[in-house]
């Protein structure tokens, strides 16, 4: 996991110039996701990477962001959740669920401003 000074929607831009462009939230309404009306089974999602927000004066602001992809057909996308008090339970049921392989040793949050 990583703690940014950045803000989220700072982070969210530098990972859709690298590709993370679906929004993985709408797990949250169905058990599969359905872009373009194809389902997406949540045992083919894995997590490429964890960012943590935290409110430097405001609770509400704690935040925890995933970036992820789809192995069976390589769509990239992000999942944000609240972080501590503030947390949905649905999404980390949902969350729970997806395999994570992260590996911290490239910085993400680094703007690569289209050239990733």
């Amino acid at each position: 996991m990583i703690t940014t000074e950045k803000t989220l929607s700072e982070v969210m831009e530098i990972l859709r110039q690298r590709g993370y462009t679906e929004d993985f939230n709408l797990l949250e309404v169905s058990a599969s996701y359905t872009p373009d009306k194809h389902c997406i089974n949540i045992n083919d999602l894995v997590i490429d990477k964890i960012y943590r927000f935290t409110g430097q004066n405001d609770l509400d602001d704690e935040a925890i962001l995933y970036a992820m992809h789809n192995k069976s057909d390589g769509a990239k996308g992000v999942f944000v959740n609240g972080y501590g008090t503030y947390t949905d339970t649905e999404a980390d049921e949902i969350i729970s669920k997806i395999a994570v392989h992260e590996n911290d040793s490239d910085d993400w949050t680094i703007d690569c401003s289209g050239n990733c």
